[in-house]
């Protein structure tokens, strides 16, 4: 299947116990993940600009079983397109994501709120597939996340952090 409109995500995720020093540009990301299907609508509101952002995406992972490299499309919407396309059935997500330096890449430090209020993550789009496997985390990060689907965006949608208590058990015995 060709790929001309959508572009690739690798990506590595961790679990972290706190917010970064360092951590910059904070925006407001409110999601809602459409039921029965692979599209996310997408609030950003950047806090310092005051800038708002709406986005419809659909995500197709290259490989059924592997979350860490998907293809990603998006189309841009205006406020009227988001109001219809809101009153779908969705499960909501909230989180304001930081930028951290980290030498050669960028990281985006994810702190969770309402419902997964107390979830910490740092995911890392590292460019290509070949990049997934090369990458060392910094010595500060949790243990990796990216594999464990309860862990992905569409999957902590709709759900609250107790519900995390088993994957977060199990990750952290690893």
């Amino acid at each position: 299947m060709k790929n001309k409109y959508s572009v690739g995500e690798f990506e590595r995720r961790f679990l972290l116990s706190e917010l970064p020093s360092g951590s910059v540009d904070p925006r407001k990301i409110i999601d809602h993940y459409i039921d029965g299907t692979r599209l996310r609508l997408r609030t950003v509101k950047s806090s310092d600009r005051g800038e708002i952002e709406h986005k419809l995406s659909h995500k197709r992972r290259l490989n059924v079983d592997d979350p860490t490299a998907i293809m990603c499309t998006s189309l841009y919407l205006d406020n009227e397109e988001l109001a219809r396309l809101s009153e779908l059935p969705s499960h909501r997500l909230v989180k304001t994501r930081w930028r951290l330096d980290l030498g050669e890449i960028y990281g985006a430090i994810d702190v969770f709120e309402e419902s997964m209020e107390g979830l910490i993550m740092l995911e890392v789009d590292l460019g290509s597939q070949a990049e997934l496997g090369r990458f060392v985390p910094p010595d500060w990060v949790g243990p990796e996340l990216s594999h464990i689907e309860a862990f992905t965006g569409g999957a902590l949608a709709g759900k609250s952090f107790a519900d995390l208590a088993g994957p977060l058990d199990a990750v952290r015995a690893s």
